[in-house]
């Protein structure tokens, strides 16, 4: 540690003029890199349960080596002070995993991160305000949803989980690593498992109701028609290669839609066009997350 000296590579966003609520910082955090963060003790103890691991012991107006460089420092500091700038400045296309580095670095710092990012407020403050590095998470869910449902299933964080598991209908759970596998541990990759196999059979099941019949015309008679719907589950089968999780509508429309090609009663049609219709509402109703 060292006197408190007057710098010019403080950190922008916790510069000298860092007052909170009138309060002004009474330390000085130091980055590997050299750029000096003017924090407050009173905040820092509030969020952390080592005391910033023994940092904010010190006395007031002392300067206090960190070994963060200051991406990470601030990162840290975002999450903790709860910066409201933190939502813009850390989503895409600030890189992930810079953002997830400093979020591993947290407990180092006595700071649980589940009670700072978690959406659920029962274990927070509720004076808090809601935290911004969750909206800046949120924002990479689209770009890096493996990476975000790891991190969220690693510490918990259920609201983050359930937001990248959308964009994992497609994922090819063979495909992942040991390491990955563990990372999101049993509860988490069960229940993403679960996803994308309870869509698979709900897409099945919608799959084998057949057209509802129209009154019998002297073209289609009861007998006709009883042809089309003893056929339907015999076509339906026969497009199971094409069932999957993240099937998107269209295709599924696309697809059943053809069948309509197959019948030369026009009213056969319309109950085809119909019950495709049925099951492309029935299929946009699944439920896509964990």
């Amino acid at each position: 540690m060292s006197p408190l000296q007057v710098v010019s590579n403080s950190s922008p966003k916790y510069a000298q003029t860092n007052n909170l609520n009138g309060i002004p910082p009474n330390l000085v955090l130091k980055s590997s890199d050299s750029d000096l963060f003017y924090v407050h003790t009173h905040r820092l103890n509030s969020a952390s349960t080592n005391k910033f691991q023994g940092h904010t012991a010190a006395t007031n107006d002392s300067v206090v080596d960190v070994p963060e460089n200051s991406q990470i420092l601030t990162i840290i500091l975002d999450i903790i002070y709860r910066n409201p700038s933190a939502a813009e400045d850390l989503a895409p296309p600030f890189p992930f995993d810079i953002l997830a580095a400093a979020i591993s670095r947290l407990s180092v710092y006595g700071v649980d991160v589940q009670a700072q990012l978690n959406l659920d407020r029962s274990n927070v403050d509720s004076t808090m305000p809601t935290q911004p590095v969750f909206q800046a998470l949120y924002s990479h869910a689209m770009t890096h949803p493996l990476q975000i449902y790891i991190l969220a299933a690693h510490y918990n964080l259920e609201s983050l989980a359930i937001a990248a598991s959308s964009h994992l209908l497609g994922l090819h759970i063979t495909e992942l690593t040991d390491e990955q596998a563990e990372a999101m541990g049993p509860v988490y990759l069960r229940r993403l498992i679960l996803m994308q196999t309870q869509r698979e059979e709900a897409l099945k099941k919608i799959l084998l109701q057949p057209p509802y019949p129209h009154p019998s015309t002297p073209e289609c008679d009861v007998l006709n028609q009883k042809t089309l719907t003893i056929a339907w589950p015999v076509i339906a089968a026969n497009f199971a290669w094409d069932i999957r999780a993240d099937l998107p509508s269209t295709a599924l429309e696309r697809i059943l839609s053809s069948l309509a090609g197959y019948v030369s009663c026009e009213q056969c049609k319309s109950s085809i066009e119909e019950q495709v219709a049925r099951i492309i509402i029935e299929w946009e109703s699944v439920k896509v997350t964990i």
